[in-house]
C-alpha cells in the first residue's frame, strides 16, 4: 500500500464531483476535491498531472487472465488472411517447441479467409506431422488440431460426442480437426499441463500488460483449480499489483464447495466473485443458442447442458453462498438464463447476478435484466470486431446485438470487459466502440446500428462504477472518492472532450496506481 498526491488533474470522480486533487493515504483516498483544500504531509509524493484527465482505475469486467498470459507466448494467429498463412506460423514455431511439448496458438478466425469455411487436420499435417497442435478459435469456442493430436488424445470418429459439444467429420469418415465447445476438452485435457511456475509466469506478463492499458482490476473468468492457486501464490508472496475477482469454473462446482468456498472470501486484492457458467457456445463457432435458425445455416445452435441442469447448479451456488455469472450469446439462451433469474429472485437476493456478453437480446428480454437485478457484463469491443458475422449469421436480429444503449434506457447496470485474450484488454478500444460503433477504421460511417451508442462518460462508468456494482463493491470501487481504493489512472488526453470520437482510439494510460503505488508509467 502506497501513498501519493497527484495535483493539477482533470478528475473524473465517477461522483459528480469536482476534483483537481487527490490524495491516497495507505492505499486509499483520503481526499479527492480542489487542491487548495487539500492537506498533504511532508515526505508524500506528488505528481503533477499536468491538466490530463484523471479517472478511476479501469476494471475489465470479463477477461481471461492466465489465458491472457499464455497466449501472450502461443502462436499469435490473429488477423492471419488464409489457411495457409496460419499453418505457415504454426510450422515456424516448430523448432522452438521442446521434445514432447504441445504446440498451441490462438485467435484464427475462418471468417477472415476466402469462403469462410473452416480449416481440417490435413491443412496443418502438411506442414507440422508430428509435434501436436492446438489452435483456439478467436471466440474460445472451438479448437483446430492437427492428426498427432488427435492420436495423442484418441480421438477417432467412434468417440462418443460429450453433451454440449461437436467433433466435425470429414469427407474422409474421419474427425476433421475441428472440436467445437465441450469437446475441445477431449484433446485439451490431453495435453500436458503447465507448470506452476509457468502459471504464475504467465500470469505475471498479464498482469503488467493489464497495468500498460489503465487496467487495475478484473474479473477472471473461468478460473480453474490451477489458475486460482497460481493467484493465491502471487498474493502470499506479495506480487499480486491486480485486483481481482475470481469467478471459478463450474467443472470444479464439487470441489468449490467442499473447500468451502463462497463470494467475498479473500482480501482487498484477491476475492472469490462466483461461479461462472455456460448457457450456450459462441457466433463465430456457430454454437450460439438462436430462437431461430442462423441466415448461413439451417442450425440453432445449442445448449451446453440441459437448461434444467444448469437452473439447479445456479441454485445450488446461490443457496451456497456463491454468485453466478452465466455465459450467454444466442437470443434463446439469454432467455432461457433470464427465465433461470426469475425463478431464483428470492434465493439469495443478496448476491449479484450476471449475464456475460448478453450478445443477442430479444426486445421483449431488454427490460428484464433490470426488473431482475441482472448485470449484463458486455464487451463492446465484440461489437465492431464482429458485427459482420452478425450481418450475415444473424440478419435484421443483428439490430437487438451488443444494445447497449438499450440496455441503459431500462435501467440495467453495464460492467464493461474485454473477454481477453479473444479481444483487446484495451479499455479505450472498448470505450471507442461503445460509443462510436465503428471499427479503427471508422466503419461504418455513422455506426453500426448506431442507436446502440452511448455517451463517454457512460462508457467510462461502465468499466468503473458498473463493474465494481457487478460485484457488490460499490462501497470501495469504481470511484475516485474518500474511502475507495487508491486505484487510478492518468490518460494522455481527454476522452471526455474529445470532438472527434474517432479520435478517442489516440488517448493512453500516462500512469497507472495500484493501491495507491505507480505500477506502470509510459516511457514519453
Amino acid at each position: 500500500m502506497g501513498s501519493l498526491f497527484i495535483r493539477n488533474a482533470r478528475i473524473w470522480t465517477g461522483t459528480g464531483d469536482v476534483a483537481d486533487a487527490v490524495l491516497i493515504l495507505d492505499g486509499r483516498v483520503a481526499f479527492a476535491g480542489r487542491e487548495r483544500d487539500a492537506s498533504v504531509a511532508a515526505g508524500i509524493d506528488v505528481i503533477d498531472a499536468g491538466g490530463r484527465l484523471v479517472v478511476p482505475g479501469f476494471t475489465d469486467g470479463h477477461a481471461h487472465l492466465l489465458g491472457t498470459g499464455a497466449a501472450m507466448r502461443a502462436v499469435d494467429l490473429k488477423g492471419v488472411p488464409s489457411v495457409a498463412e496460419a499453418a505457415r506460423r504454426v510450422a515456424d514455431r516448430v523448432a522452438a517447441t521442446p521434445a514432447g511439448a504441445w504446440l498451441r496458438g490462438a485467435g484464427w478466425d475462418q471468417n477472415n479467409w476466402p469462403g469462410a469455411a473452416f480449416p481440417t487436420r490435413h491443412d496443418l499435417d502438411a506442414t507440422t506431422p508430428d509435434v501436436p497442435v492446438v489452435l483456439n478459435h478467436t471466440s474460445g469456442h472451438c479448437i483446430w488440431v492437427n492428426s498427432a493430436a488427435l492420436r495423442a488424445a484418441g480421438v477417432t470418429a467412434s468417440t462418443p460426442v460429450p453433451v454440449g459439444g461437436a467433433i466435425d467429420i470429414g469427407a474422409d469418415g474421419e474427425p476433421s480437426g475441428i472440436l467445437r465447445d465441450t469437446a475441445a476438452r477431449l484433446v485439451t485435457d490431453a495435453a500436458p499441463n503447465p507448470t506452476q511456475t509457468e502459471r504464475i509466469d504467465a500470469m505475471e506478463d498479464a498482469i503488467r500488460h493489464a497495468h500498460s492499458l489503465g487496467v487495475t482490476g478484473v474479473h477472471a473468468m473461468d478460473v480453474g483449480r490451477g489458475e486460482l492457486q497460481a493467484m493465491y501464490a502471487l498474493r502470499d508472496a506479495g506480487r499480486l499489483r491486480l485486483r481481482i475477482s475470481a469467478f471459478l469454473s463450474a467443472s470444479r462446482l464439487d470441489e468449490w464447495f467442499e473447500r468451502n468456498l463462497a463470494t467475498g472470501d479473500g482480501d482487498t486484492m484477491m476475492r472469490i466473485g462466483g461461479v461462472k457458467f455456460f448457457a450456450d457456445g459462441a457466433l463465430g463457432s456457430l454454437t450460439a443458442w438462436m430462437r431461430e435458425p442462423y441466415g448461413d445455416t439451417s442450425g440453432t445452435g445449442f445448449p451446453l447442458q440441459p437448461i434444467e441442469q444448469l437452473e439447479r447448479d445456479v441454485r445450488r451456488c446461490l443457496a451456497g453462498g456463491l454468485a453466478t455469472a452465466v455465459h450467454a450469446i444466442g437470443d434463446r439462451a439469454n432467455h432461457e438464463v433470464l427465465g433461470i433469474y426469475e425463478r431464483a429472485r428470492d434465493l439469495a437476493p443478496h448476491l449479484p447476478r450476471r449475464i456475460e456478453h448478453a450478445q443477442l437480446l430479444a426486445p421483449d428480454d431488454v427490460a428484464r435484466f433490470a426488473t431482475l437485478g441482472v448485470t449484463a457484463s458486455v464487451q463492446p469491443i465484440h461489437a465492431t470486431q464482429d458485427m459482420a458475422k452478425v450481418d450475415r449469421s444473424w440478419g435484421e436480429r443483428g439490430r437487438g446485438a451488443y444494445a447497449f444503449a438499450s440496455l441503459l434506457a431500462s435501467g440495467a447496470t453495464l460492467a464493461f470487459g474485454s473477454d481477453t485474450p479473444v479481444e483487446t484488454m484495451d479499455p479505450i478500444a472498448g470505450i471507442h466502440a461503445a460509443v462510436t460503433r465503428r471499427n479503427a477504421a471508422g466503419d461504418p460511417a455513422g455506426g453500426w446500428y448506431p442507436h446502440e451508442r452511448i455517451p463517454v462518460e457512460a462508457a467510462l462508468r461502465a468499466y468503473t462504477e458498473g463493474c465494481a456494482a457487478a460485484t457488490g463493491a460499490t462501497a470501495t470501487s469504481g470511484r475516485i472518492a474518500p474511502g475507495c481504493d487508491g486505484d487510478l489512472v492518468v490518460l494522455s488526453s481527454n476522452v471526455l472532450s474529445t470532438a472527434d470520437p474517432m479520435r478517442i482510439l489516440d488517448a493512453r494510460a500516462d500512469l497507472t496506481v495500484v493501491d495507491g503505488d505507480v505500477v506502470y508509467r509510459r516511457d514519453p
